[in-house]
Formats: structure tokens, sequence, C-alpha cells
């Protein structure tokens, strides 16, 4: 992938930045340049900035994330931690050779199913007991004490995904209880920051066609995506005033002209999840803690349900403002393939999925702007697609 972009004014250093959904990537390493060690997570995985964050209104504050009974198993920080890197210009040569639908199947399973291939994830979306490379079985989720919740909190997170997936407000809670996990996937920010085409298109833009991730390339085989230069389509950068839920942003003018190409798709807005919990370690494509992975295990069980198992689903990963754009798509979409590998190990077909990473594309605040309100552009955002 090639970057071309140097930061925008206004954007922050790496050690001002926090670890979160899709923070900005360091900019000193080259796109394709390993991430620096990280040191493990703790329980208490966000760097936060040194100002003191701003007062937002009902209903945006972030919630406090639970604390653990008991520090992380050997097994439990080994998931946490991603498997080698697959080879994004192997990937690419590959997405150029596609030639029908069943090399852009093989490609999907390859890149989506690298989890899959060793534990044999199929059709039916059923795991195989066979075990994995790295000694324990697919389906291995941390405990409840390494995640501070109970088995309640999880089935009422699945119901309430479920209920969303569907376009269904989720059952109110009851009087008195807070029900943290009716608001881990609250829709209020998507809705305040997500832009439709249509109706019910989303589009993502990219500086060339070098530049479009090898996932979405076989995707368009597939048929889930429209693929077109940026020049011949309607789609065109729509700034809203900051009250609306955008600011200005300031995307470089290599993604809106000249080779630029736009990606768009169908989504059902009304299913739209979106959550700023899922946490990765700074720069990394490594989840932060076992609650952020213990969030997307019980995302695989929503999409499991009878009512969703003939549907498909995008994985949008977002980032802040902060940091270089490009480095930004990229480590969104590397991000947005990491959560739907762990989807496929926990027994996801590859075939219903499609990771697409956003970067900063649509922060709703500038890079400047305090951290409490850059959190919230740190978010994955899923929908059923049409």
């Amino acid at each position: 992938m090639t970057s071309g972009t140097r930061p925008l004014p206004g954007k922050r250093s790496a050690d001002q930045q926090e670890r979160g959904v899709s923070p900005s990537q360091p900019p000193a390493p080259a796109p394709d340049a390993p991430d620096a060690p990280m040191p493990a997570a703790t329980s208490a995985p966000e760097v936060t900035g040194g100002s003191k964050p701003a007062e937002r209104p009902e209903g945006r504050e972030r919630l406090e994330r639970p604390a653990p009974q008991k520090p992380p198993t050997q097994e439990t920080a080994q998931l946490l931690e991603d498997e080698p890197k697959r080879d994004r210009q192997a990937d690419a040569a590959q997405a150029r050779k596609i030639d029908n639908k069943e090399d852009a199947k093989r490609l999907l399973l390859n890149i989506l199913g690298a989890g899959a291939a060793a534990v044999g994830v199929g059709s039916n979306d059923r795991p195989d007991p066979r075990r994995r490379r790295d000694g324990f079985r697919s389906g291995y989720r941390p405990s409840v004490e390494e995640v501070g919740r109970t088995q309640q909190d999880r089935e009422r997170t699945v119901n309430t995904i479920v209920d969303r997936f569907q376009g269904r407000a989720p059952q109110a809670a009851p009087p008195g209880s807070l029900h943290r996990e009716h608001r881990i996937f609250d829709t209020t920010e998507t809705q305040r920051r997500t832009q439709f085409y249509d109706g019910n298109r989303r589009v993502i833009r990219y500086s060339s066609m070098q530049e479009i991730p090898p996932v979405i390339v076989a995707s368009q085989q597939l048929n889930r995506v429209q693929l077109q230069p940026q020049a011949q389509t309607t789609y065109r950068l729509r700034p809203q005033a900051p009250q609306q839920g955008f600011y200005q942003n300031a995307i470089p003018p290599s993604y809106t002209n000249g080779d630029a190409y736009a990606v768009s798709y169908r989504v059902d807005p009304e299913s739209a999840i979106s959550t700023d919990a899922i946490l990765f370690r700074q720069g990394s494509t490594d989840f932060a803690d076992a609650y952020s992975y213990d969030l997307v295990i019980d995302m695989a069980d929503a999409m499991k349900a009878p009512a969703l198992s003939q549907d498909t689903f995008v994985i949008e990963g977002h980032a802040s403002a902060e940091g270089d754009y490009a480095q930004n798509l990229q480590l969104s979409q590397e991000r947005a393939e990491r959560i739907s590998r762990e989807l496929v190990r926990h027994g996801v077909s590859a075939e219903r999925l499609m990771p697409v990473g956003y970067g900063e594309a649509e922060a709703a605040s500038p890079a400047d702007a305090d951290e409490a309100e850059r959190r919230l552009d740190r978010r994955v955002v899923v929908f059923r697609m049409r």
C-alpha cells in the first residue's frame, strides 16, 4: 500500500494517541513495516491525553470498563495477540489475478479464514473440533472472571445485537437498572457520524487502485461492492456543520480526484450496531484486553442466530483524526479484518463477512479536539448488507 500523504495540520504525535477501536498509528514506521512491540495490556489499557475531558451531552458518555476479578490466563493473553501479519503484497498480487467468483472466494477465505483453515470452519457455521496450531480449541473464550462480566451479561448483549441487526429497538431495561449491555452497542454516535448516499449506500475512497484492500477487490467479484473511479461517480463529499455531527474533515485531495477510487455498498441503515468498547493496543491489531475480545464473541453468537443465518455483514473500523490519513486507513482495515477472523474462528462463515477500514474519513472531531471527543470516533460499526 502506498501512502503518499503527509500528516495534516493539527495532527497529534504518537505519544498523544490513545489505544482505541481504531486509533491513529504512529507515523514513524513505514506502512508495511512491523509495529514496535507493545507492553501487555492491563485492566486499564487506555492511555488518555493530558487535558481534562470536556463535558459531553447526556447519552454520549463513555462507559467505564468492568474490572476483571483475575488477570488473563496464558491462553487468553495469547488469544489477544494477532497471528503473524499476512503478506499484503502477496494478497494484492492474488487479487489482481481474480478471474471468477471461485477465485474471489478462495482469496476471501485465505484472508479471513486464517484461523478457519486451522480449525476447519466450513459450511453452516459449525466449527470443527480440531485444535488450532497454538494449542487450544476453536471457540475458546476467556472466563467471566477475566472479563468482569457474567454469563447473563453476555446473553443480554447477544440479544441486544440480534435485535439491532433486525432493525428492532432492544427491550427496555428494567427500572433502576443500568443494563450496560444495552448501551455498549449504542447507535447514537453512529447516527451522528455516518454518511449514507442514495438512502442506504456507504462509500469509502482510496487514492489509487493499488490502495484498495484485496478483500474488497474479492468482494467486488462477489457483487457485494461497486468499485468506480471517483470522477465517474455521483458520490461527492458532503461536509456538514459540526452540530450535525461532522467537522469539515480535511481529506487529502488525492482521495477525491485524480486516480482516486470510490467503493460503495448497500446496507440496512436500521441494522447498525456501533461500539467504542473494542480496544486494540496502540498501532497494533492485538486486542487490548479480554473484555474487548469477549464483545467480539458476542457479535459472533448474534450472527449465528437462526433469524440472521442467511445475512451478510460489513464490519467497519473507524479512527480518530490524529496521525497520518493513509496509515489510519490501513490500520483500521487491518483491525476490521482481525475482528472478522475472530468471528470466523467462533463459527461465522467467512463468506458472510466484509471488513472495511474507514480510517478517519468519518471522524466527527478534529485532531486537536478534547480526548473525550476523539475517543468517540474510534469505533467499530457493523451493518447487515443488502
